[in-house]
């Protein structure tokens, strides 16, 4: 299954107008009509069976950190094999991709457009360009923007107004567009609300 690449705020109002800063800068959206989109709506009623709420669940982490259904398998099977609760696993690293971490240091001011700024070379990790969005940082890292005029106002421009506010594990230097992993992420680091165990429970058949 391929990225999506359609409307973000249909997605959240399927959803039932939940929550996931990152996703779209178009919340007032949703929040004008929080109910799922179509004809009938407005009106609609669905008892949600035990696997649609951990499908939805499932559905939410993906769309929010824009990943491949493949990809996401790959991160529960990694989950799975590491050491630990699984889906606080499974959430760390999500949180530790390069294009996630540049929207929370306010780099960017959605994941989709931190994606964009990554693959478009106009970022570096520890001094060296990286234009892989799916890259890991870890505790240590030095994330900085490209010596470029063009880079440095894309940056600029965002964090003039800042989407989230700046978790524990990750400080920035405004003036020098620099950014420091200090620590790994932890579970109350999450903007948005999730069940993880949910989750690893949808996969629990398949890994």
């Amino acid at each position: 299954m391929s990225r999506y690449t359609g409307p973000r705020v249909k997605i959240l109002r399927r959803f039932g107008g939940v929550d996931l800063p990152g996703l779209t800068r178009k919340m007032k959206w949703v929040q004008a009509r929080p109910f799922p989109p179509g004809q009938h709506g407005r009106n609609l009623r669905i008892k949600k069976s035990d696997y649609r709420i951990r499908l939805e669940e499932k559905q939410k982490l993906r769309f929010y950190y824009g990943l491949r259904e493949r990809q996401l398998v790959r991160y529960i099977n990694r989950a799975v094999r590491a050491k630990g609760n699984t889906g606080q696993t499974l959430l760390q690293f999500l949180e530790q991709r390069l294009d996630n971490t540049i929207f929370r240091v306010g780099f960017s001011p959605t994941i989709p457009a931190a994606r964009q700024l990554v693959n478009h070379g106009h970022i570096c990790v520890n001094g060296r360009k990286v234009d892989v969005a799916s890259y890991e940082v870890r505790a240590g890292d030095v994330i900085t923007v490209r010596d470029k005029e063009k880079s440095r106002q894309l940056v600029k421009v965002s964090l003039e107004a800042p989407s989230l506010s700046l978790p524990a594990h990750l400080d920035v230097n405004v003036n020098a567009l620099e950014a420091r992993v200090i620590d790994s992420p932890s579970r109350n680091a999450l903007p948005y609300q999730i069940s993880e165990q949910f989750v690893v429970e949808f996969y629990s058949q398949k890994v």
